[in-house]
């Protein structure tokens, strides 16, 4: 194992440090690391899976069930970027 990596040092090796990692320049050196086993990270253990916006019909929903997940302490505005966003960011994975 390279011990000295001089570009990137990601944290977490769930979906977020994972898509990270693809969308660094091919060049760069890049060390992810995690807390503990793969299988153990936030992402994988996520019970409802991704979500993903499939209509315009489903926003409210899919808003209304965010939100409520989050005590209803969300940026709304993320929240709606994130939905909208979605399937997008689906396909890209």
């Amino acid at each position: 194992m390279k011990r000295e990596y001089i570009d990137t040092l990601i944290v977490g090796a769930g979906v977020a440090g994972m898509n990270c990692a693809l969308h660094l320049p091919k060049e760069t050196q890049a060390l992810v690391i995690c807390k503990g086993g793969l299988k153990e990270s936030d992402s994988f253990l996520a019970q409802g899976g991704i979500c993903m916006l499939r209509g315009e019909g489903d926003f409210a929903g899919y808003f209304e069930d965010t939100m409520r997940a989050g005590h209803y302490e969300n940026d709304e505005a993320a929240v709606r970027q994130m939905i909208e966003r979605s399937p997008a960011m689906i396909e890209e994975l």
